[in-house]
């Protein structure tokens, strides 16, 4: 079956390719904005939400699609208007797209835990508390769990959206993210370089390590649709840590020196945003699903650091 990954050149979609070609697929097509090399995929350069990209695509045969591609956080809290033109617009194509095909496809969206907000803000949530999204990035994810709901009852797709915690730790160049600091705190102090947390050291995440993300975004493709029911949107199962007990593990890890590196310069609107998501995730239908979860704080800085050392 062919596999379609939009923005899949991004960090997180680079390591969904990595699992699903260890499991054999070897027609995986990504499509990007921007020109990438992604080894062993096809690429496609264009604007899902303005381009009629999928059409040729997906005529020929069932395929497993995978919605990474995303305006993020604090950039789409920055530019309404390009968070909603590509958020929602590219969703809107692409559920377009399926509905006009002669083949069923599964569509994976990678949703978020900002979906949450509002009276939720810093408290427990789980899959069936009501989404009151306090960003715009959680508000355009709100609304794509909806059109992936609505457009799995009529039969036009077979959907399901993870909604992923804080994804941590990020290698390469930081993005738009107003969680991006959370890798940054590690990553940079890691390999010797300053960082700035811009949240007070009480301020509480919902964290989940790169790699069991992914897998988790790969194996909720292969849960049954029986098993979810209406609601197609999955709680990622993730931990929460305090950015006290953040640094605490960078210490643990990397020494003295490394936490010497971080420096906390607080910045209100970004706390204000990150205290709006959730604080705790009630995680359990995604565990009763298969999904696997992450042992502890340390242990994903620790495979992260492994990851360096090869």
């Amino acid at each position: 079956m062919r596999v379609i990954v939009t923005g899949g050149a991004g960090f997180l979609g680079r390591l969904l390719i990595e699992g699903l070609q260890a499991d054999g697929a070897d027609d995986i097509v990504v499509v990007e904005i921007a020109d990438a090399d992604i080894p062993g995929c096809r690429v496609i350069q264009g604007d899902l939400a303005h381009d009629d990209i999928l059409p040729a695509l997906i005529n020929d045969e069932p395929c497993t699609i995978f919605h990474l591609a995303s305006v993020v956080s604090a950039g789409a809290e920055a530019d309404w208007e390009h968070a909603v033109d590509q958020n929602l617009g590219g969703m809107l194509r692409l559920l377009e797209a399926c509905r006009h095909s002669d083949h069923l496809h599964k569509v994976v969206f990678a949703s978020t835990l900002a979906v949450f907000g509002g009276f939720t803000a810093g408290g427990n949530v789980g899959d069936v508390v009501k989404q009151t999204p306090s960003g715009t990035y959680g508000t355009t994810k709100a609304i794509g769990e909806l059109l992936i709901n609505d457009a799995t009852r009529k039969g036009h797709i077979d959907g399901r959206s993870a909604r992923l915690p804080t994804v941590i730790v990020r290698s390469g160049a930081p993005n738009a993210a107003a969680s991006g600091f959370a890798s940054g705190m590690f990553r940079e102090p890691l390999a010797g370089l300053a960082s700035v947390v811009p949240v007070g050291e009480g301020t509480v995440m919902v964290l989940g390590s790169a790699q069991n993300t992914a897998t988790c975004i790969q194996m909720l493709a292969e849960v049954n649709g029986d098993d979810l029911g209406h609601d197609r949107a999955v709680g990622v199962p993730g931990l929460s840590a305090t950015v006290s007990e953040m640094l605490a593990v960078l210490e643990k890890v990397g020494g003295p020196e490394a936490r010497s590196l971080v420096e906390l310069a607080y910045d209100a609107e970004i706390d204000a945003l990150v205290r709006s998501w959730p604080a705790v995730l009630d995680d359990t239908r995604g565990r009763k699903l298969g999904l696997p979860a992450d042992l502890d704080l340390e242990s994903m800085v620790r495979a992260y650091v492994e990851t360096l050392n090869h």
